[in-house]
């Protein structure tokens, strides 16, 4: 029996990760290392012997990750008996994976209103970036490939213009990628920010 295993995952959001990881971990697989943001490294364990739980170390007041806040949160963790999950990610300053033994009990790194308001408020920026960062590849695409075709066309260079076609064609395609991958958790966690605001006003 191997104990040691990688999958490839690639999720939306913070919670999609969440999930795997959990389900990993109650399956008697325990994370020690991502790869890439993709390629999850996993050791045998116990099933069900660790919670995991994955945050965001951007701070949402003022709209990116830092090391300071990543220094604080990491230290929360730890204190409480978690360990931090080593990672080698591209955007590995905005995102904090920890795991805790179940026999510390429950293990949750948000537990009230504020604080659940401000880590939403934190994912939805971290989307927010995503989004215009991928904007930009997509109008320096689209433009790359009309270029290409404005500059062939009337050479009859049919190749070349096909080319230029098909680059046109991959941007609409990436926008729409960009569309389900991107703005629909932003949605979400504007909704979940007014229902967090909600709730606190209730129970104010």
């Amino acid at each position: 029996m191997k104990d040691r295993t990688t999958k490839f995952r690639m999720y939306a959001t913070i919670d999609r990760e969440e999930i795997f990881l959990n389900d990993m971990c109650q399956s008697g697989w325990k994370p020690v290392k991502i790869f890439m943001g993709m390629f999850f490294v996993f050791e045998r364990c116990e099933p069900h012997e660790y919670i995991a739980r994955v945050t965001s170390a951007i701070d949402p007041d003022h709209k990116e990750a830092s090391k300071k806040r990543r220094e604080q949160i990491t230290e929360i963790l730890t204190d409480s008996g978690a360990e931090i999950v080593r990672e080698t990610n591209i955007d590995a300053a905005t995102r904090i994976y920890a795991i805790r033994s179940t026999s510390l009990g429950e293990f949750e790194i948000n537990t009230d209103i504020d604080s659940l308001i401000a880590d939403c408020r934190a994912r939805r920026r971290y989307h927010i970036n995503l989004a215009v960062f991928s904007a930009l590849i997509f109008v320096a695409a689209f433009f790359l490939g009309t270029d290409m075709m404005s500059d062939y066309a009337m050479s009859n260079q049919s190749g070349v213009t096909l080319v230029g076609a098909y680059v046109e064609f991959s941007c609409a395609a990436l926008m729409l990628v960009l569309l389900v991958v991107v703005v629909i958790p932003i949605s979400k966690y504007s909704r979940k920010i007014k229902e967090l605001r909600a709730k606190r006003e209730i129970e104010e």
